[in-house]
């Protein structure tokens, strides 16, 4: 086994005091954890909780790889033990919420898990690893979660095929069961209510782009939430219409996140995939605990929901951290931008076709 160097290391620095309040209940979740068949990380924890490996956080959440990972491949190494946490607390039900392509932060310098959940799929998976439904271990500020598997930390998304279903293009829907139980509508309808109370509300700019996009589409089999930035921050800094379908899809998340969803993220350390290509959002808190989407506020949450859609009103327009374009953010006007935005709004038609299809067939 590979246990000698990282066993050393917590020997020698287990010395040092690093007083964190998750850290105070590691003990207490090592201890949890012998009694269900994760003893190995139970003892690795009660190793670490008086060093300095774990970063100081008022909050901390462990994914812990079963006993039997640890008989297959050993103690890990310093850092594939670091890429298991996290410095967030994470509810299960925030970590079923989130769609699939979203990364998470861990306290490996750099390196972030990925959501692979599928809409099918009974249990939250990351890097392809399945974890638990509910947490072995939870106190407010330390969650543990149990995970069938190690983490691998050179995992990557593997490149969409042409003419495969592209999984990210989903959301953990049960368009299934409603499909079952007789609930059936035009898009039409659907997105007619939702513009009617956003051009109601001063975001008229944003209602036509969804009733332009998504009407006529039947059964819809994605699951969108939509940042709205209000109209005159799009009449003011927007001249050229052709812009409008990549400010659309700027502002769009293939999941519906609700109010509740989006208190439970931390301080941006999510980022969640919108539908243009590189471009993420962040939820960040500002300094008077209001809720802000890439630093622009939220103002109207939740403008309007239903089961398929919800709508939250912002300040601004979303940006990245470069206006280059380098990070999805506005192409610059002219043709070639033109160019891109319609094929970007003829993917985003298609996706939604493509997974009404899939469900279909399913």
């Amino acid at each position: 086994m590979a246990a000698a160097p990282l066993f050393f290391s917590l020997l020698l620095l287990s010395s040092t005091s690093a007083v964190t309040s998750p850290a105070e209940n590691l003990q207490k979740a090592a201890e949890v954890l012998s009694d269900a068949h994760f003893s190995s990380m139970g003892l690795t924890l009660d190793l670490i909780s008086d060093t300095h490996i774990i970063p100081p956080s008022p909050s901390l959440t462990v994914f812990s790889p079963r006993d039997s990972a640890f008989s297959r491949s050993g103690q890990p190494s310093l850092s594939l033990l670091q890429f298991h946490f996290s410095d967030l607390s994470l509810s299960s039900q925030f970590l079923r919420s989130l769609p699939f392509g979203t990364e998470i932060p861990t306290v490996l310098e750099n390196r972030s898990l990925v959501v692979t959940t599928l809409p099918r799929d009974a249990r939250v998976s990351l890097n392809g690893v399945r974890i638990t439904n509910s947490p072995l271990y939870s106190d407010g500020s330390l969650v543990v979660f149990g995970a069938d598997e190690f983490f691998n930390s050179s995992f990557q998304l593997p490149v969409p095929i042409q003419g495969h279903r592209t999984p990210n293009l989903l959301c953990a829907s049960s368009i299934k069961n409603s499909q079952k139980s007789g609930f059936n509508f035009k898009a039409d309808n659907l997105f007619e209510k939702a513009s009617k109370v956003m051009r109601s509300s001063g975001y008229s700019v944003m209602a036509s782009i969804l009733g332009m996009q998504l009407l006529g589409i039947e059964n819809p089999a994605t699951l969108l939430t939509i940042f709205a930035p209000i109209d005159e921050s799009i009449t003011k800094r927007v001249r050229n219409f052709g812009e409008y379908p990549s400010i659309f899809l700027q502002h769009t998340v293939p999941c519906r996140l609700l109010w509740g969803d989006l208190v439970d993220i931390e301080n941006g350390a999510v980022a969640i995939p919108t539908y243009r290509k590189g471009f993420r959002v962040h939820v960040t808190k500002s300094n008077d605990n209001k809720l802000m989407v890439n630093k622009v506020p939220i103002v109207r949450p939740e403008l309007y929901k239903n089961e398929w859609i919800v709508v939250h009103g912002v300040g601004d327009l979303l940006e990245g951290s470069n206006r280059k374009g380098g990070d999805g953010s506005y192409p610059p006007t002219g043709g070639n931008g033109q160019g891109n935005n319609a094929v970007a709004m003829k993917n985003f038609k298609a996706m939604i076709v493509i997974t009404a299809i899939f469900v279909h067939i399913f």
